[in-house]
């Protein structure tokens, strides 16, 4: 049994190599969903004649976004900035698409990834990323950042066994392999880590490492290739307003004959363990909590936001 490192490697040539034994995965058994429903979320694209779609991110100030590691290095070599771009606001996966009426889209400027960082040699440990972006985002209904509290009782609280979290991406959509066109997304419960070890195939338990937390189902609902990067958020209510809290970074799962095995959990870097790496870069990253992304529950999608107004009240 092979590992699945979410990232499509194969068709695009860089990231985890053929010969490293891995592979990449997306969201299986999910539903369609739309960017007023996951502001935060971008695309992670390889830049060329056409811009192809590979991993999913997650905005956590304007210029800056939370992808996988294995999404944008081979091991602990980091493929030069130039070569990504993102694309925030976006229902269609194709980076051109004139229906996306509130994309937003960026060059790379900088990658960061955490010193110790190894890829598979070590068990893809630490994989995490920040892309440090050329133009920033402007929040708008479409694009907003998620909500970062490194709280670690508010942690605790949201990552509790059965507590669902969201997760939206392009990645694989079916058995035929296709990747989706459009945005999908799935609710995903967490798994206790015990259980995640215990349950798992013999070959993958290695790839649970101390910084990651397992979710998803054994029913056919899957992060499949082509999610790797997305951001597991979880939603808290504050004075009738639900704030999302990002809480992992899609990165593992064990492989299967279909390219995508849906019937079995994913593991997610856990965001609570990179504190001093995010912090390092983004030092006012939980001071952006307070303005969201914002969905009022009475009208869920008249929400604006900047980084002017802020609230640091969320999670404390």
């Amino acid at each position: 049994m092979r590992l699945l490192c979410l990232l499509c490697v194969t068709c695009f040539g860089f990231g985890a190599s053929e010969t490293d034994n891995s592979t990449l995965k997306g969201i299986q058994g999910g539903y369609h969903t739309d960017p007023m429903n996951a502001p935060w979320h971008v695309g992670l694209y390889k830049v060329g004649k056409i811009y192809k779609q590979i991993c999913g991110g997650t905005i956590i100030a304007s210029n800056v976004v939370v992808t996988a590691a294995h999404c944008v290095s081979k091991d602990d070599k980091v493929w030069p900035a130039s070569e990504f771009a993102v694309g925030a606001g976006k229902i269609y996966r194709a980076w051109d698409n004139f229906n996306d009426v509130g994309a937003q889209k960026s060059n790379v400027r900088e990658i960061k990834l955490p010193p110790r960082y190894q890829g598979v040699v070590a068990n893809y440990q630490e994989d995490i990323a920040l892309l440090i972006l050329v133009d920033a985002f402007v929040y708008t209904n479409f694009v907003q950042p998620a909500c970062v509290s490194f709280n670690a009782h508010f942690d605790t609280l949201q990552l509790r066994e059965g507590q669902l979290g969201k997760v939206v991406g392009w990645g694989l959509s079916g058995l035929k392999s296709k990747m989706s066109r459009l945005l999908r997304g799935a609710t995903l419960p967490c798994v206790a880590i015990e259980n995640c070890i215990s349950q798992s195939p013999q070959s993958f338990k290695s790839y649970i490492t101390g910084d990651k937390i397992c979710a998803g189902y054994q029913n056919g609902t899957a992060v499949c290739r082509g999610d790797s990067g997305g951001g597991l958020v979880f939603p808290e209510a504050v004075d009738g307003i639900e704030r999302y809290f990002l809480r992992g970074v899609v990165s593992t799962s064990p492989d299967s004959s279909e390219l995508c095995n849906r019937y079995t959990w994913a593991t997610f870097t856990h965001l609570l363990r990179h504190e001093h790496f995010v912090k390092s870069h983004v030092p006012h990253v939980e001071q952006i909590c307070g303005i969201s992304p914002i969905v009022n529950v009475a009208s869920r999608f008249g929400v604006t936001a900047d980084d002017s107004k802020c609230s640091c009240t969320c999670g404390k």
